[in-house]
């Protein structure tokens, strides 16, 4: 399913600027419209999830995040690119919720955090490749095929989800409530999330293009080194979560994202800007992973719908804010100084979390605790 999404994702920027004549400032939108969509539904997903069971809901997402992706073979202008980009946005929004929901159903508590830090390497895998493999596929502006394959992909993990046997949690609510579709316990991690986001947003919207405007042929392996990077650190960092908390995981993390990203502003060459990827990639195997074994460890498991949506739904704000607010600092400053400033935004959560995420955590899991006790 990510890789059907992830052969897109930095592929349809070239597509917006070589096909359809878009600037900066627009390739920004690509981004951001689709996760502003998923944003928007993330709240009534996680509803969903926790209300009418797993399977059915993410099943039938799924159906429509694969009609969609056939759907980029009709997107002959910019505005048709947008508009398909929103609903890809809601199916995405729906089944990443569910397909984490589910997995963390699946693993016990005592090995969560490693639990989720292998199923996120399913995703970083396809990150790692899909991306890669998605600009070989697009060639010299062969958008057809790339489009093609990507159905293709979809229809095949379609197949693979009908022999999953997902387990059955529901609270069989029917009546639909704001406050059932957040977690407010999760509120300040999922602040440090929608702060971590902004550099991801400009990592996926214009590291292609800018390793193109540096003369750097074979940019798109960046992805390769930046999965490398999560990959190698997911392999432990799940097992330190579960053993010795988030804490010093949080630091390390986002001071390696900070160093990656303004690195990134000085690159003028193939390794330097593999190098920085695989340091990006080190800082989100941490972060991910990390914060959100936290937010599902403060929750009890009929919440984790809805935990799960604030948790992403963070991200999704970050990442959508995050492609068109730097669309125009990359149009006005250029990308490598929109590079730097995001490693100066990354300085936010950093601080955010120690001041005021860490004994909010500890407070909210002891108290989980001594309720399931007391059951």
């Amino acid at each position: 399913m990510a890789a059907a999404f992830y052969f897109l994702l930095p592929t349809l920027p070239v597509y917006a600027v070589n096909a359809l004549d878009a600037n900066n400032n627009q390739v920004g939108y690509i981004i951001g419209v689709y996760s502003l969509s998923a944003l928007l539904i993330r709240p009534i997903a996680g509803y969903m999830l926790d209300a009418y069971g797993r399977r059915m809901v993410y099943i039938v997402a799924l159906v429509f995040f694969t009609i969609l992706c056939a759907s980029y073979h009709f997107s002959y202008t910019f505005f048709l690119l947008l508009l398909i980009r929103v609903f890809h946005g809601f199916s995405w929004g729906i089944i990443t919720t569910g397909g984490s929901t589910i997995a963390t159903d699946l693993v016990p508590e005592s090995k969560r955090g490693e639990g989720i830090g292998y199923f996120g390497m399913a995703m970083t895998f396809a990150v790692a490749l899909a991306p890669y493999i998605g600009d070989q596929i697009m060639g010299q502006n062969n958008f057809s095929n790339l489009f093609t394959i990507s159905t293709i992909v979809a229809i095949a993990s379609l197949v693979l989800t009908l022999f999953v046997k997902m387990p059955k949690v529901s609270t069989g609510e029917t009546k639909v409530q704001l406050s059932k579709m957040f977690d407010k316990r999760v509120n300040r991690i999922a602040l440090v999330m929608f702060t971590g986001a902004f550099p991801f947003a400009a990592i996926i919207s214009f590291i292609r293009i800018y390793s193109d405007e540096q003369g750097i042929k074979q940019g798109a392996l960046f992805f390769i080194f930046l999965a490398l990077g999560v990959v190698i650190v997911r392999l432990f960092v799940g097992k330190v979560m579960d053993k010795h908390g988030p804490s010093t995981l949080v630091a390390i993390g986002l001071t390696l994202t900070v160093l990656g990203l303004v690195w990134l502003r000085y690159i003028d060459s193939f390794w330097p800007l593999m190098m920085s990827g695989m340091v990006l990639g080190f800082g989100n195997g941490i972060i991910m992973p990390t914060v959100q074994t936290m937010a599902m460890n403060m929750v009890p498991i009929e919440r984790r719908g809805a935990a799960n949506a604030t948790f992403f739904s963070s991200v999704d704000l970050g990442i959508g804010a995050g492609s068109i607010a730097l669309g125009y600092v990359a149009e006005y400053y250029g990308i490598s100084m929109m590079f730097f400033i995001c490693g100066i935004i990354i300085l936010f959560p950093l601080m955010f979390y120690f001041l005021f995420v860490r004994n909010h955590y500890h407070k909210h899991v002891e108290l989980l605790k001594a309720e399931e006790n007391n059951a």
